[in-house]
C-alpha cells in the first residue's frame, strides 16, 4: 500500500528517498515499510521499495541505510526543555557521588564569583550520594556565608539553601510554613536546617538573579543539540514563562529552534493568553501554544507526592501544593476559557482531585474533546484508570524512572509499585499515556524510556512492578504517536505515514531483534525533522 502525491496528473518526484530500511512506521494500517520518500517537510510515499521508483528523479538523493531501523521522531510529552538547557549553563552540576565533592564544587564556583552572587547548584540527588542523604545547611554555609547558596534537588521539589539565603528571604525559626509548602527544620530544636519543600521556595525565587535573553539563547542552543542527539524531534515543554516563549520565538524567527515545541504555558500567565484571544494549539508547526500548567502536589523522586496512605516505614503522606478548592477553581476557569488543562499530579489522593475537577468542569461546560492532561500521573488504581478512560484524558507517567531510580521505589512498597508509572494497564483500558521523563528529574533519552517500559528493570537488576511491561512496539507507540495525540497534533506526525511531517530516526539495531536490556545502547545514526538531517553520528 502507497499513497503517492501527483500535480495535474504527474507524479511529484521526490526530493530524499530511503531506501533497504527496516521501518517501524507506528502506522496500524502498515505496520512495517521499505523505503520511504521525502518532499519539502513531508513524507510523500511509504511502503516497498518497487513502490517508490517512479519518484526517483535526477535530482532525487538516495540513501540505502543497509537494513537500518527507522522510527517517527521520538516524542517526550513532559520535559523541562529551555530551563534545564540555562541550568545547565547557569548553575553547577551537584550530580557527583559525595557531599564532599557536590560542596567542593559550589565553593569553586563562589570563588569565581563577586561576594554577593548566588551560587546555585541542580541535579541533587541524596540516595545516589555515598552519604544518602540530604544536603544540609551546615553543608552549604561552608561553601559561603557571605553568598547566599541554593541548591535544586533533582526532582525540582526540594531545595537547600545555606544561612545567607535565609537570612536574604526573611525565614527564621518563627516563619510559618507557607499554603503548599514546609521549611525543614532540625527535629531536636526546630531549627531551620535549610531544606526548603514544594511552594515554599517562591519567596526565594523572588531574589534569584534574572537571566538575560542571551543566556536564554544560549541555553536553547545547548539542550537542542542534547535532545535531537538522543532522537528526540517533538518536545512538549513542561513550564513556561513569557521570557521563555518569547526566547522559542527568537529561535523561530532566526531558524536556529531546531526542535518542535508544544509549550505548556505556567498558569501565571494564563489571564494574559485568555485575554489575548490565544488557545492551545495556537501557532505553527514548530512553535505552539499548548496548556496551561499548574503542580497540585510533590515528586515520586523527592518522596513529596500525595498519597492516600503513608509512604513505607513512615506517618508522612507528602505535601499537597494546591488545596482541592484551588484545584477546581483553576481547572474550571481554565477550561472554560478553551484552554487544555495540564495539571501534575503524582500521588494517588491528587489524582483523585484533580479528576473531581476535570469532572466538574465539564459537566458545568461540557467541551468535545478536550483532552486536559494529568502530568505524571504516577500513583493510580483501577478506579481512577476507568474515570481517566472515560474523560478522555491523557495520561504522562515517567518512563526512565524505573531503571534509573529504582533505589527510591523501596519508598512505596511493591504493592503499590505494581500500580506506578502504569502504561499495560492504561493502554489496556484504553487510555493515551506517552512517553515522557520531565528532564532533569529523569534521563531524557528515549530508548532508556522505552527499555525501562519493556523489562521494568532498575540499573542494579531488581525488577519492580512486572505487571505493567509492554512490548517494545506498544513503547514505540507511546513514545512517538501518543505524544503526538496529547498535544492535538497526530494528524501531522507520530507516524511514518504519507502527508505527515517527515521526522524519523535512524537506529542502528533493531529494538525488537535484541536483548531489550540493550535498547538503551542502541545508537542514533540520524535525526531528521521536516525533512533535514539536524544530528547525525
Amino acid at each position: 500500500m502507497v499513497q503517492k502525491s501527483c500535480l495535474r496528473g504527474r507524479v511529484i518526484k521526490a526530493e530524499t528517498i530511503i531506501r533497504n530500511a527496516n521501518i517501524f512506521t507506528v502506522d496500524p494500517r502498515q505496520p512495517r515499510a521499505e523505503a520511504l520518500a521525502i518532499r519539502g517537510s513531508r513524507f510523500v510515499a511509504v511502503g516497498k521499495e518497487s513502490d517508490l521508483d517512479s519518484l526517483e528523479g535526477p535530482d532525487t538523493k538516495v540513501f540505502d541505510l543497509e537494513g537500518l531501523t527507522v522510527v517517527p521522531g521520538f516524542i517526550d510529552a513532559h520535559i523541562h526543555v529551555l530551563s534545564s538547557g540555562i541550568r545547565h549553563i547557569t548553575s553547577v552540576d551537584c550530580s557527583a557521588d559525595t557531599i564532599r565533592a557536590i560542596v567542593s564544587r559550589l565553593q569553586a564556583r563562589a570563588r569565581q564569583e563577586a561576594s554577593d552572587q548566588w551560587i546555585q547548584g541542580f541535579m541533587f540527588d541524596d540516595t545516589k550520594t555515598e552519604e544518602q542523604r540530604s544536603l544540609t545547611r551546615a553543608d552549604l554555609d561552608a561553601v559561603s556565608l557571605s553568598q547566599p547558596v541554593i541548591v535544586s534537588h533533582r526532582a525540582g521539589h526540594v531545595y537547600y539553601v545555606n544561612s545567607r539565603a535565609l537570612e536574604i528571604v526573611g525565614f527564621s525559626e518563627r516563619t510559618p510554613d507557607p499554603s503548599g509548602g514546609l521549611l525543614g527544620r532540625d527535629p531536636t530544636d526546630g531549627s531551620l536546617n535549610g531544606v526548603i519543600y514544594e511552594r515554599a521556595v517562591e519567596p526565594i525565587r523572588k531574589h534569584l538573579p534574572l537571566v538575560t535573553s542571551e543566556v536564554r539563547q544560549e541555553g536553547l542552543r545547548l539542550i537542542d543539540s542534547m535532545l535531537t542527539k538522543a532522537g528526540l524531534t517533538s518536545v512538549h515543554d513542561a513550564m513556561v514563562s513569557n521570557d521563555q516563549f518569547s526566547t522559542y520565538q527568537t529561535a523561530w524567527g532566526n531558524g536556529s529552534l531546531k526542535l518542535r515545541v508544544y509549550a505548556l504555558m505556567h498558569r501565571d500567565h494564563f489571564g494574559a493568553l485568555r485575554d489575548a484571544g490565544l488557545r492551545s494549539g495556537f501557532g505553527d508547526e514548530f512553535l505552539k501554544i499548548g496548556g496551561i500548567k499548574m503542580v497540585a502536589d510533590g515528586a515520586i523522586a523527592a518522596r513529596t507526592a500525595y498519597l492516600r496512605k503513608p509512604y513505607t516505614d513512615s506517618c508522612d503522606c507528602g505535601i499537597l501544593a494546591m488545596s482541592p478548592q484551588e484545584i477546581e477553581e483553576w481547572v474550571l476557569k481554565v477550561h472554560r476559557a478553551g484552554f487544555q488543562v495540564c495539571v501534575h499530579a503524582n500521588g494517588d489522593a491528587t489524582i483523585d482531585m484533580v479528576l473531581n475537577a476535570y469532572e466538574k468542569a465539564q459537566s458545568e461546560f461540557p467541551r468535545n474533546d478536550p483532552r486536559h492532561r494529568i502530568e505524571h500521573c504516577t500513583v493510580v488504581d483501577r478506579d481512577l484508570i476507568k474515570r481517566i478512560a472515560r474523560l478522555g484524558s491523557v495520561a504522562t507517567p515517567f518512563c526512565t524512572y524505573v531503571y534509573y531510580h529504582g533505589e527510591k521505589l523501596r519508598f512505596y512498597g511493591e504493592d503499590r509499585v505494581s500500580e506506578m508509572f502504569a502504561q499495560r494497564s492504561f493502554l489496556d483500558a484504553g487510555v493515551i499515556a506517552t512517553g515522557a521523563t520531565d528532564y532533569p528529574p529523569g534521563p531524557f533519552e528515549p530508548l532508556l524510556g522505552i527499555q525501562s517500559c519493556v523489562t521494568r528493570m532498575d540499573s542494579s537488576g531488581k525488577v519492580w512492578g512486572a505487571n505493567q511491561r509492554i512490548s517494545v512496539e506498544e513503547a514505540l507507540r507511546i513514545y512517538t504517536l501518543h505524544g503526538a495525540y496529547a498535544s492535538f497534533e497526530e494528524n501531522i506526525k507520530g507516524s511514518i505515514e504519507a502527508g505527515k511531517l517527515a521526522d524519523l530516526v535512524v537506529l542502528g539495531s533493531d529494538p525488537t531483534a535484541i536483548d531489550p536490556h540493550g535498547i538503551k545502547d542502541i545508537p542514533i545514526v540520524r535525526t531528521v525533522i521536516g525533512g533535514r538531517t539536524v544530528f547525525e553520528a
